[in-house]
């Protein structure tokens, strides 16, 4: 019997939160290639993830390797709440878990920018747990953050848990622990695939 479902945020509960988005964009706006952006942007990416330094630190590391101050119009790359807003379909799930006796948690790597717009908008109150790297100081698929989730489920086995996830790297991890894993396509894929584990009408 399933007792809690466990999603990502980004490309989960949200069509958005690619990774390389940000690149893209930083990409854009100084006019260099992506993967110039990329080498900028992922030296203090762990750090920045992880919650070690704060958004003007990681900036400051940013202009370090790009060797010229940025702008702040330049810096407008991290994801808006048009990129994060939830599916109205999760949501519908969610909710509908909820009813049926089931614990209902996030488990999200993201930075604290756009933590902040998701938090302001009250998306995260309808999960517990919710676990977040920048806030815990661990990212998927670091083994400790899926010991966390567990831990912030007594009572409950790994077997009686679903985990969500768009990428099957943060999937493993739990899988070895006995948690029950869904790599998600699509919106309608999640509700059916979770709907199924969790024996809840679609």
């Amino acid at each position: 019997m399933i007792k809690a479902v466990i999603f990502d945020y980004g490309g989960v509960v949200t069509d958005g939160g690619g990774g390389n988005d940000v690149a893209e964009r930083l990409a854009k706006n100084l006019n260099i290639t992506i993967e110039e952006a990329n080498n900028l942007l992922y030296k203090p990416w762990d750090d920045f993830f992880n919650g070690r330094i704060n958004t003007s630190e990681y900036w400051s590391d940013v202009e370090k390797g790009y060797g010229h101050s940025i702008p702040i119009e330049k810096r407008d790359i991290f994801n808006t709440w048009d990129h994060m807003s939830p599916r109205p379909q999760i949501v519908q799930l969610v909710n509908k878990l909820k009813v049926n006796g089931c614990l209902v948690g996030l488990l999200s790597n993201v930075v604290p920018v756009t933590e902040s717009i998701i938090r302001e908008r009250g998306v995260y109150e309808l999960f517990k747990p919710c676990i977040l790297s920048c806030v815990f100081g661990y990212s998927k698929p670091d083994k400790e953050v899926y010991l966390e989730l567990l831990r912030q489920l007594p009572g409950i086995k790994p077997e009686e848990v679903v985990f969500v996830d768009d990428q099957e790297r943060c999937l493993e991890p739990a899988r070895a622990m006995g948690i029950k894993t869904i790599l998600a396509k699509n919106a309608q894929q999640i509700v059916n695939d979770v709907s199924k584990l969790a024996e809840i009408s679609t």
